[in-house]
């Protein structure tokens, strides 16, 4: 890995509100590359409760020493991970416009308004039919106008990190509901197009189910380019206190699924339409999902529960997850593992990119697909790094390592959450390290042939 410190700026206000963007899978920039979209907050230091607002809106002249945020509106569906799905649309006249999620009588919903703040429809997804809203979305392809969600409030109930405040969750009796799970957004109603009990009758291994018992969710869904399959996470906690991860991938209809991959995984996107790049592994150390009730598998639960505590107290150590349990960056072929000839993961940057950070491609500039952004988690000295990886020379840059409080590194934590830019010669980081949340945007173009 060669160390090439890139040029950063702060691109937010100094003044004293917290802003970020939020996920690593969508684009802050506005399609002429004048705007970045933000969210602002007056704390940063604890989840957000049902009546807690974060304005949204968007950053002039973030690239000058005087940045502005313009208001837009307010949302009460919100998270510090992926904020309120903030992302970029057009109106019907072609101009820009945003589109967030809100909660409306306590149900989440999709707003799409102009940058003056007056209310419209998109084409596409978002066109809503007289007074009624349209439902709150997880993933939008622009191109298409097709529109994916989940329950937000079963989520909020399983990884609060990720959900929104003040939903209730209306099947949290049930561990793998039949009526609940991924929905196609269409017009202002949804259609139920997988469902968790569906996942959880889908094994590798002969059992009857996967979870059974266990609590199930689903999450990170993610649309391939061309818009006519997606991936997203089938999630449960195990009886030891670890978190276990089936990726699949669905055609739009739900009709097709594929289990990719079993075990851990935690952030991924597509390389085209029929590969993923992902960091997982199989986790064979940590042993089965069930738990047998002799005497040795009770204190190998005991001991896997003692590790997630052990391994942040040590600063999170590349070593332990890429040495030991064996996870790295994998690039996963769309077929599903239990087909005959499936091919196996390949390892992607292996003994380069040794830690899980939040990697993306770049889908712009001159070389598409070329370039792989990426971060990690602090180290023992509260450092974020952050990586360019160049898969033509098959060689790796670190362009930064960032300092961020402790306080802000657990449950309620800043990640760097990495976006290219249009063109790919910038990168937008939301980031701690001036105390309070901010974005910043980083130049690559330093880089040789970047």
């Amino acid at each position: 890995m060669i160390r090439r410190q890139c040029p950063i700026r702060r691109a937010s206000p100094r003044d004293g509100w917290h802003y970020w963007f939020g996920y690593y899978d969508k684009c802050p920039w506005s399609p002429d590359g004048s705007m970045l979209l933000a969210h602002r907050a007056r704390f940063c230091d604890r989840f957000p409760e049902p009546d807690d607002i974060a304005e949204v809106g968007y950053i002039e002249a973030w690239d000058t020493d005087a940045p502005r945020f313009v208001r837009v509106a307010d949302t009460r569906a919100w998270n510090w991970q992926q904020g309120a799905m903030l992302s970029w649309t057009t109106d019907h006249s072609g101009a820009p416009a945003i589109r967030f999620n809100d909660r409306q009588e306590g149900a989440p919903v999709a707003r799409t308004m102009r940058l003056d703040g007056g209310v419209t429809d998109a084409p596409g997804f978002g066109q809503s039919r007289g007074r009624v809203p349209t439902p709150a979305a997880y993933s939008v392809h622009e191109a298409t106008g097709r529109a994916l969600t989940l329950s937000f409030a079963r989520l909020s109930r399983l990884r609060p990190e990720y959900g929104y405040p003040g939903l209730i969750d209306p099947r949290a009796a049930e561990p793998s509901p039949a009526d609940d799970g991924i929905y196609r957004i269409e017009g202002d109603g949804l259609r139920l197009i997988v469902s968790i009990e569906q996942l959880d009758c889908i094994t590798a291994d002969g059992a009857d189910r996967a979870g059974g018992l266990l609590h199930q969710h689903v999450n990170h869904l993610m649309f391939n380019p061309s818009g006519t399959r997606f991936c997203f996470m089938h999630r449960f906690e195990r009886e030891d206190g670890i978190l276990h991860s089936r990726l699949f991938t669905s055609d739009i209809e739900g009709r097709d699924l594929r289990l990719l991959f079993e075990g851990m995984c935690s952030h991924y996107d597509w390389r085209d339409d029929t590969t993923i790049l992902a960091w997982a592994g199989r986790r064979s150390l940590l042993g089965s999902v069930g738990t047998a009730g002799n005497p040795l598998e009770q204190v190998m639960t005991l001991a896997r529960r003692g590790l997630k505590p052990v391994y942040y107290a040590l600063g999170k150590p590349r070593i332990l997850m890429n040495k030991i349990m064996k996870d790295s960056y994998l690039f996963i072929s769309d077929v599903d593992l239990r087909a005959p000839g499936a091919p196996a993961p390949q390892t992607f940057a292996k003994g380069e990119l040794t830690c899980d950070g939040h990697c993306t491609f770049n889908r712009g500039g001159a070389e598409p697909g070329r370039w792989v952004l990426t971060d990690g988690y602090p180290d023992l000295k509260s450092r974020q790094p952050l990586f360019l990886w160049d898969c033509r020379e098959n060689k790796g840059y670190e362009i930064g390592r960032y300092p961020t409080p402790r306080m802000l590194d657990g449950p309620i934590r800043v990640d760097l959450h990495p976006r290219f830019h249009h063109d790919a010669t910038l990168a937008c980081i939301d980031s701690a390290m001036d105390g309070k949340r901010a974005m910043y945007v980083v130049d690559v173009r330093t880089l040789p042939d970047a």
